[in-house]
């Protein structure tokens, strides 16, 4: 009876702890949508740090070039008073879900609504804005960043 107690103890925890492994994996990065402000807000937020928010869309090839260094920058300065936030313009949400999990995007991702992009004046993507630790603007890129601009924006503008 100990051993039969033991063995559906022991199946329990075991299905516990699965479970909330894969729930987690699936919220890792979840896309929700943001408006008029937002960008004030995430300046509050990171105060202290140099900031890329930067404007893309799921079907700009050059957003999607951009990505995969937007990535790597932020993996290897995620730690060091820098961070990088995406802005989806796509028409939808679930697009935008679909672009950061199928790229294994691991910033920040939201999506824009049409309030947000008129008051940041997105008329071509990708746009970044580039804040300095005192959330000064610094700098708005149209078109794609480098990766040597986004190593000297990790580097040198903290």
């Amino acid at each position: 009876m100990k051993k039969l107690i033991l063995l559906l103890l022991t199946v329990v925890l075991m299905s516990g702890c699965f479970g909330s492994k894969k729930e987690s994996e699936g919220s890792a990065n979840k896309v929700t949508t943001v408006s008029k402000g937002f960008v004030d807000e995430l300046k509050k937020q990171y105060a202290g740090k140099a900031i890329i928010v930067n404007f893309f869309g799921s079907w700009c090839p050059p957003c999607i070039k951009e990505t995969p260094d937007f990535i790597e920058a932020y993996e290897k300065y995620k730690g060091d008073d820098f961070v990088i936030v995406g802005i989806s313009v796509d028409k939808t949400l679930e697009d935008a879900q679909k672009f950061v999990d199928e790229h294994k995007i691991t910033y920040p991702v939201f999506h824009a609504d049409s309030n947000l992009g008129m008051e940041m004046n997105i008329y071509t993507i990708p746009a970044s804005f580039i804040f300095k630790p005192d959330g000064q603007l610094f700098e708005r890129v149209e078109g794609p960043l480098s990766p040597t601009q986004l190593e000297y924006i990790a580097t040198k503008l903290k």
